[in-house]
């Protein structure tokens, strides 16, 4: 009978599972739940096998009934690994809705990416559902609301929506509710829902698009409530008749991050100081303005304070009068970082001896840090970043901070003044000191501090030399920064023992050696500035490198093969060092190519073809090769390998060729330089296509949260730096007449520079479809043609320079609506008409050598006046046929006024005897001087010649002629010694150039005869006339 019992016995808790084991049926619902999940890269559901254990209450996750019933309670499959792996992977089964008994349920921090299935709602015994962080999708399904004995909902998932809330009502137990990142914008009535939850106790809907203002209820249901987060929605925090200001129980707001750039600021409510129970208050970001209300003074359980990112603008003693005396002495966190705060830091700030974070950073606060801040004690963290505050730090103000593990002082114009034997009485674990001026001597404390893991002594004024202990203490340093000072001395042949270091700054001191082998896990190294030498070494980098800058060194040798082997470097800086030879060609790449984003190689001595291993960085945006010696033709892939490129600077290099049209297939490209090259041929018209040249570049729109974050943390993320790519370096551009460093401003630059080439043509009217240019640049090529007359439309324009082409034509009067238009060259062209007028214009420095070098122009600012029927001003220069009737009508018009003006004079000289006998005196006079002159020089070179030379008597006809009509009182031929019959002359003294001496008799004839015309050539007017008479006196008796 004993025996019959026991086997009875065993059968039936076989039946039913048995003490020790779980249902049968609730194994095999568990087994069909892990066929449904595809992938388990952590393992999770390794256990889950009847092999192994058949007893499912002993499966990794699986929680069954303390009183030995075998039926599963609980299921926690939540990834633990948060930094890690995905988790599980698939669907969920419907096999879950056989676990009857099922209270918690947590599915969290998985990667399923499906909807939340309907039957989910059916688990009736349901108390706790997590399905938080799993990339859930869809509608969150009103079924859920037949769960009416859940206690705790988490669905927290940037893929899910509700359009109406209502279904929550049914949730009559819930206290814990957490929607965080559903879309809720169309669930209008959510605070009347949320209002039907008299036991809710924690409400989160963070991030929720809840933008409509939220009204008071009439009547208050949510008595329980003590923690309430509305944060990052568009509420406006500032209504004074908001519901969350009337919740009496609560002891935990946040409201953070409400602020929207159309939302009008408000003022921080009077009725916070309702609330009496707060102990924990989050304001940030929420754009209030003004002094905080007197009324906080009644929260005397306060313990946290977070203001930050409103615009308070007062005074800081002020805003420390208003928080309540009554909780200064338990008071653990106050946060008022960039919220507008002048003045100074009270000294009583001491008294706070229960604080553990004090963040004021990103503010105006002046004067000195009092030195009762060194007595708290329990001050962990303490930011006072971005501030004016000044005055020496001295070893009392860290006396008491034996807690004291984050500090944050940049960027302010302190000093630090302790002995060098002093050691700070905490271990630091986070230090940054950037623009605290601790030099000349290299500080000797932070010997002392082994822990520290990120540092930041830059621009501190510390003159040098880099002491030996330095890399040993620093050896397990994440953030390193020492740059901008003039630290000297050599760098070890290799950091690979700094094993834990993430980013390096050394730039901007007088480091010598050569390149160090860089640590394996390192993302950042930069030693830009320095004194490095010698080569790159052929393996340097480590898998993890992100960003490498070395320019302004003194590098040389090849760029090595091995920069092709770092899948994830995204920026690389060498410029201005001594490379030389071609680049590697990659040629083992994987499938996924080179990540490079920015490449900076300008100032070397680079050659060889465009490098062909960029055909495998279609990520790239900023490319970088000037002032090398590449040769060759621009590829034509560039366009289609290259698609994001934004940044092509190409100049001061030997390529040849024409410029590619595929350059159009870059649409983002915003700023183009192929200057100092030998390009040749016309400027392509589809140059017009690049659609980043349309737009403007502007910085992102100001946001009083865009350089602030809350956690006092803004060099960490997740425990890894953010990664910030910059052009600290700067970069030369061409524009406005010199080269100008840009930093970061180059990212907003829209520039087209081709200047220095042997283009030729037409500058091509298409030009002006690039509406978001801000510099111009195709001077010193050999464009023809007019310039464009819609050149107006380049409205961002700053800087134009067309000069040294062989352009022609007006200048457009359309070019003085450029009003950005700060330079302005168009020197040494063809160009001519009038200078056109406008304010714009007129503004311009050096006007005059705007337009040097075209004779053609006219106008002001030329000394160079125009005619009165030149007039650019009113009308655009001449076209076609229009040009054609001006230049048929201006030699018209000049030959008129040759001919008025030659008649005017011969009148005058024909009927005004007192213009016409000074005129012909003045003409004899010339002529007897001259007349003399060849003669003397002619007897000089006298010559026995008998011979008689005929003459054109003609044309001394004429001449005689013309002397009787104009001088009536020298009619006589024989005055001249001339014998004009037989149409032959004798030799005269007179004619040494056409005639032949005569015998000796004769030429003493003409030696005596000129020697009286010497004589008379000799007279004055008054005497000539008087011989002139004479001899007419003589003659007219003769002849009688």
């Amino acid at each position: 009978m004993h025996a019959a019992a026991k086997i009875l016995c065993f059968l039936a808790l076989s039946a039913f599972g048995g003490a020790g084991g779980c249902v049968p049926a609730e194994r095999d619902a568990l087994l069909a739940v892990k066929r449904g999940f595809s992938s388990d890269p952590e393992g999770v559901l390794g256990s889950w096998s009847l092999k192994l254990n058949p007893d499912c209450c002993r499966w990794a996750g699986v929680v069954c009934e303390s009183n030995g019933t075998g039926h599963v309670t609980e299921l926690r499959l939540n990834n633990r690994n948060v930094l890690g792996s995905n988790g599980l992977g698939g669907e969920i089964s419907p096999a879950l809705t056989n676990l009857t008994r099922l209270q918690y349920l947590d599915l969290s921090r998985n990667s399923l990416a499906v909807p939340i299935p309907r039957f989910l709602g059916s688990l009736s015994s349901l108390r706790h559902l997590n399905l938080s962080e799993m990339g859930l999708v869809g509608e969150v399904p009103p079924q859920l609301g037949n769960l009416s004995r859940l206690v705790s909902l988490d669905v927290t998932s940037y893929g899910l929506y509700s359009g109406d809330l209502s279904w929550i009502t049914g949730l009559s137990s819930l206290e814990h509710l957490d929607m965080s990142n559903v879309n809720l914008n169309a669930s209008v009535h959510w605070q009347r829902d949320v209002n039907m939850l008299p036991s809710l106790r924690v409400l989160a809907l963070i991030d929720c698009a809840l933008t409509a203002t939220v009204a008071s209820s009439s009547r208050n249901n949510l008595t329980r409530l003590h923690s309430l987060d509305l944060s990052e929605n568009g509420i406006n925090t500032s209504t004074v008749d908001a519901w969350f200001w009337n919740v009496p129980s609560l002891r935990y707001l946040g409201i953070s991050g409400n602020w929207l750039p159309n939302m009008l600021p408000g003022p921080f409510p009077e009725s916070i100081g309702n609330m009496t129970r707060l102990k924990e208050l989050d304001l940030f970001g929420n754009y209030m303005v003004g002094m905080i209300p007197a009324t906080l003074q009644r929260l005397c359980s306060l313990q946290v304070v977070v203001v930050s990112a409103n615009q308070i603008n007062g005074d800081m003693s002020e805003f420390m009068t208003r928080l309540p005396r009554c909780a200064l002495r338990h008071l653990q966190v106050l946060h008022v970082a960039a919220a507008s705060m002048s003045g100074h830091l009270p000294e009583w700030i001491g008294d706070m001896s229960q604080l553990t974070d004090l963040d004021l950073s990103s503010n105006n606060l002046q004067g000195r840090i009092p030195r009762g801040i060194g007595r708290l004690s329990k001050l962990t963290r303490l930011f006072l970043v971005q501030n004016n505050l000044n005055g020496s730090l001295t070893e009392e103000h860290f006396a008491d901070m034996v807690s004291l593990e984050w500090i944050d002082l940049s960027q302010n114009s302190m000093s630090m003044d302790v002995s060098p034997s002093w050691r700070p009485p905490c271990k630091l674990f986070y230090a940054f000191f950037a623009d605290v001026q601790m030099g000349p001597l290299f500080p000797a404390w932070i010997k002392h501090q082994p822990d520290i893991k990120h540092l930041d002594i830059s621009h501190a004024g510390i003159v040098d030399t880099l002491p030996q202990w330095f890399w040993k203490s620093f050896s397990d340093a994440v953030y390193l920064n020492i740059s901008v000072n003039q630290i000297s001395g050599s760098l070890p042949s290799s950091l690979r023992f700094m094993t834990s270091a993430s980013e390096i700054y050394l730039g901007e001191n007088n480091l010598t050696g050569s390149m160090p082998l860089l640590p394996e896990k390192l993302l950042i190294f930069d030693l830009s500035r320095n004194s490095l030498s010698g080569p790159i070494p052929s393996e340097f980098g480590g898998p993890e490198l992100v960003e490498l800058v070395l320019p302004y060194n003194r590098i040389n040798g090849t760029v090595p093969a091995s920069l092709c082997r770092l899948p994830r470097l995204l920026h690389l800086d060498l410029s201005n060092n001594n490379l030389s030879g071609h680049l590697p060609r990659c040629t083992n790449i994987s499938s996924n190519g080179l990540g490079l984003t920015t490449l900076i190689l300008y100032k070397n001595n680079l050659s060889g073809q465009f490098p062909v291993f960029l055909k495998h960085c279609q990520a790239m945006t900023f490319l970088d090769l000037a002032q090398n010696m590449f040769s060759g033709t621009l590829p034509e892939w560039i366009g289609r390998k290259l698609p994001s490129l934004t940044h092509l600077r190409l100049r001061s290099n030997m390529f040849t060729g024409i410029v590619p049209t595929q350059l159009t297939q870059l649409g983002d490209l915003q700023l183009l330089d192929l200057a100092g090259n030998k390009i040749s041929g016309s400027i392509p018209r589809s140059l017009g296509n690049m659609t980043g040249m349309m737009k403007e570049h502007t910085p992102v729109g100001l946001n009083p949260l865009a350089d602030y974050d809350p956690s006092g943390n803004d060099r960490l993320a997740n425990g890894l730096p953010f990664l910030h790519v910059t052009l600290g370096n700067g970069l030369p551009i061409v524009t406005k007449g010199q080269d100008l460093l840009y930093t970061n401003g180059v990212m907003y630059m829209v520039s087209l520079d081709l200047s220095d080439n042997v283009l030729s043509g037409e500058i091509p009217e298409e030009m002006s479809f690039l509406t978001g240019m801000v510099n111009l640049n195709l001077s010193r090529n050999q464009l023809t043609g007019t310039i464009p007359e819609n050149i107006s439309d380049l409205q961002k324009l700053e800087s134009l320079d067309l000069s040294m082409n062989e352009l022609s034509g007006a200048i457009p009067s359309s070019l003085s609506d450029l009003t950005a238009l700060g330079y302005l060259n168009l020197s040494y062209n063809n160009l001519s008409g009038q200078i056109p007028s406008g304010k714009q214009l007129q503004v311009l420095a050096n006007p005059a050598y705007i337009y040097i070098g075209n004779a053609g122009l006219c106008g002001p600012p030329l000394s160079k006046n125009c005619s009165s029927g030149d007039d650019s001003n009113n009308s655009h220069a001449p076209r076609h046929g229009d040009k054609d009737l001006f230049e048929m009508f201006f030699y018209l018009g000049l030959a008129i006024g040759f001919v008025v003006g030659l008649w005017l004079v011969f009148c005058s000289l024909l009927f005004l005897k007192t213009w016409r006998v000074p005129y012909f005196r003045a003409i004899d006079k010339g002529y007897d001087v001259l007349y003399v002159f060849v003669a003397v020089q002619f007897q000089n070179h006298e010559e026995k010649r008998t011979s008689w030379c005929v003459v054109d008597i003609h044309m001394i006809q004429r001449l005689h002629r013309l002397k009787r009509f104009y001088h009536p009182d020298r009619a006589s031929e024989k005055d001249m010694g001339r014998d004009l019959t037989n149409n032959t002359i004798k030799p005269d003294q007179n004619d040494v150039n056409i005639l032949e001496f005569m015998d000796p008799k004769e030429r003493k004839r003409q030696r005596d005869q000129n020697q009286k015309r010497w004589k008379r050539a000799q007279m004055s007017d008054e005497q000539r006339d008087v011989e002139n008479k004479k001899r007419r006196d003589d003659y007219h008796r003769k002849k009688m």
